[in-house]
């Protein structure tokens, strides 16, 4: 299917800031900012009153007190363009006390596209970080350009995770998402607490011959958007050509890709399903084709809301909320191009429009 980032680029909308909810939408979309091309939204307790919100060209922003300043600029290091780019942001679970950053993003070595997963630590008088105080955690290669994924984050328990594209191309055409001894197709998990990284000794793959210990569920094709809600671990998976599919995480499970598409069989009528993690969620291509996860709504003023897991679509603008075991729920649709979802400390839930750069706040 096309990237969201390639249908932005074909036809990138006007800039606006007349809300893109409908009149008789359950909430309000107020705008708190803009930022170019945004694909991450992130917040911390320790500075409550911002957020910190990533630019594909290769920066990161802190919006607070209706002030908007530089970060991170790597723009000199980042291959953006398409799906690639600065991609994922994950702030210290004790910031800023440790005033570390974690960021995944694509580059050119050698002529080869890699990504990267590495630290940079910033300066909390400034609130600007080194460009030279890079740690990279994590690198490999990217076979293709597209399929990189993005998101990057702290679990409750301080362990870093990493969802991890398919490598790209269409159907995963080397099997790298049921290869246990590759990264790609992956979700991993990282103790980043000793430079560059441990593995947990908890991972469900940790001494079994073959596996890549770092893996912690496998079967992903391109992870857009994840979150935790407590312990438990929401993303969303865009799909290939037809079917787009949320998911709630299972340590060690395998979603299925490239065996299956949601739910269903991606190559043949008929297929094996046993051991396969299913969607929470799943959508056709006939409403939308490229999903946007996503976070579950804790506040406490809009209940058509209330502990759904909320998503939308980057290309048609639906929206929907779920909550496991029951059918997604239908909300109004969006005239935008959604690409990230954030929460702030106030528990208050943001979109970003991908071709404005507005980011929208969820409103009573």
């Amino acid at each position: 299917m096309t990237s969201p980032f390639l249908l932005l680029l074909l036809a990138c909308p006007t800039a606006t800031t007349i809300s893109p909810a409908p009149a008789d939408a359950p909430f309000r979309l107020t705008a708190a900012g803009k930022v170019p091309q945004p694909t991450a939204i992130q917040s911390s307790a320790g500075d409550p009153d911002a957020l910190y919100v990533v630019e594909q060209e290769g920066r990161v922003w802190r919006l607070a007190g209706g002030q908007q300043k530089v970060v991170l600029d790597i723009t000199d290091r980042v291959d953006a363009g398409g799906e690639k780019g600065l991609l994922g942001l994950a702030l210290s679970p004790t910031w800023p006390a440790d005033p570390r950053l974690w960021v995944n993003y694509t580059h050119v070595e050698a002529g080869q596209l890699r990504t990267s997963i590495s630290s940079f630590t910033v300066n909390p008088t400034t609130w600007r970080a080194d460009p030279q105080s890079e740690v990279r955690v994590l690198g490999f290669d990217q076979p293709y350009a597209n399929h990189n994924s993005g998101p990057v984050l702290f679990a409750p328990d301080g362990t870093l995770f990493v969802t991890v594209g398919d490598g790209g191309a269409g159907g995963d055409p080397k099997g790298y998402a049921q290869n246990p001894g590759e990264l790609l197709g992956k979700i991993l998990r990282l103790d980043v607490s000793t430079a560059p990284y441990r593995v947990p000794a908890d991972n469900p793959f940790v001494g079994k011959e073959g596996w890549r210990p770092e893996i912690w569920a496998l079967g992903v094709r391109n992870p857009w958007g994840a979150s935790f809600d407590g312990d438990t671990l929401w993303f969303a998976d865009v799909g290939q050509n037809a079917w787009e599919e949320v998911n709630q995480g299972v340590k060690g499970a395998n979603y299925g890709w490239n065996r299956l598409e949601g739910t269903h069989c991606y190559k043949a009528a008929s297929c094996d399903v046993a051991g396969l993690t299913p969607p929470v969620a799943e959508y056709g291509h006939d409403v939308g084709q490229s999903v946007t996860g996503g976070v579950v709504y804790r506040g406490p003023s809009i209940p058509a809301l209330d502990g759904r897991y909320l998503y939308a679509d980057f290309a048609s603008g639906r929206f929907w909320g779920v909550k496991p075991g029951r059918a997604p729920e239908s909300l109004p649709k969006l005239s935008m191009n959604p690409s990230a979802f954030g929460v702030d400390t106030q528990k208050r839930v943001y979109i970003a429009d991908y071709g404005s750069g507005v980011l929208w706040r969820v409103d009573p």
